[in-house]
């Protein structure tokens, strides 16, 4: 097993969007398009030393989720106006990272996530069985422009890696 790495508070700065933002492809792709031409990244840019493109989920014990687009950025950064601040906690997190030339937001959520979590179990980390019934369920893959390579980052409670699955 891979030992858990523990992660500083961080502020995701951007949009939230829900499953009725999907496009036919099961992609988020059209909400980026918007951000982009919205103008937000050069603002995000300049509030970090790593400039990143990032998306995170945050999952209910229900099934569903949030799909946010925007940038890691410092716990005490300024959210440029038009854009959510959502607080991710100090804690633990599974984290791996790799060489690409882009963030997967044009691939549907679903894939790119299962790639991000097959990347973390790969590489050794313990994963929850049920990410939405945590105290932290958070995942974020992000793109960090300067260097191209994807993190994948998971919060993880070790105390809290089994979960009720109410369809066994």
């Amino acid at each position: 097993m891979t030992e858990l790495i523990q992660t500083p508070a961080a502020s995701f700065a951007g949009k939230v969007f829900t499953t009725e933002d999907l496009d036919e492809l099961n992609t988020f792709a059209q909400c980026w398009q918007d951000f982009e031409a919205a103008g937000y990244w050069p603002q995000l840019d300049a509030l970090t030393d790593t400039p990143n493109r990032s998306y995170l989920l945050v999952f209910s014990p229900y099934g569903a989720f949030q799909y946010w687009v925007g940038a890691l950025l410092p716990a005490m950064a300024e959210v440029p106006a038009g854009l959510t601040n959502f607080k991710l906690p100090a804690a633990t997190v599974a984290s791996t990272s790799e060489a690409t030339n882009r963030l997967l937001a044009d691939m549907p959520v679903e894939v790119s996530y299962m790639k991000g979590m097959a990347e973390l179990e790969s590489a050794g980390f313990p994963l929850p069985e049920h990410i939405g019934q945590t105290d932290w369920p958070y995942y974020v893959e992000s793109f960090a422009v300067n260097s191209a390579t994807i993190t994948h980052r998971l919060y993880v409670n070790p105390d809290q890696l089994e979960g009720y699955d109410e369809y066994d």
